[in-house]
């Protein structure tokens, strides 16, 4: 069990229903999808997707209240982890904006070449090439709920739909 702030309790595991409850809200898992363990204190849930280009990774992110900055501004520094093959920085990606449950909801998705992995420090990330990321920002009331499922092009694409799903599955917890 995670520990959270206010003494509430979230595993990041599904329950027998399949839903992951994550804080405020919960999801639905996809099947075929795997909970693993969160490899941090920030991540709320993690979930791996196997496709035809290898894994690709839904990681849910809750940073309190405050949040990470505005929605805007997490998105543009989504966009600006990728690059065009040439180096180029990706132009033209357009946020969409709905309301799913009760909760205002902004998602965007961008592909290209992905730097934005945590590397040593000190260290730059080498560009990883063919990448895609899909990503949600649920605002609740308690804080916004980061959703990144990001990985090779072929596999996040083939997960799109299923992605889709744990958007509009997104639930206040119990």
């Amino acid at each position: 069990m995670l520990f959270r702030s206010g003494g509430d309790t979230a595993s990041g595991q599904p329950d027998a229903s399949g839903m992951i409850d994550v804080g405020a809200v919960s999801f639905k898992l996809p099947p075929k999808w795997e909970a693993q363990q969160p490899g941090s204190s920030m991540r709320r849930a993690q979930v791996s997707a196997s496709g035809s280009a290898g894994p690709a990774e839904l990681v849910v992110y809750f940073f309190g209240p405050q949040g990470a900055g505005t929605a805007q501004a997490n998105i543009d520094r989504w966009i600006g982890q990728f690059t065009t093959p040439d180096g180029s920085p990706i132009s033209g990606v357009k946020p969409t904006a709905s309301k799913i449950s009760t909760f205002e909801v902004t998602q965007v998705e961008v592909a290209g070449n992905y730097a934005g992995a945590m590397a040593t420090p000190g260290q730059p990330q080498a560009p990883q090439a063919g990448q895609r990321l899909l990503a949600a920002i649920v605002v609740t009331d308690g804080g916004p709920y980061y959703f990144k499922f990001l990985g090779p092009d072929a596999t996040v694409v083939e997960h799109r739909a299923a992605f889709a799903d744990v958007v509009a599955s997104v639930t206040s917890s119990p």
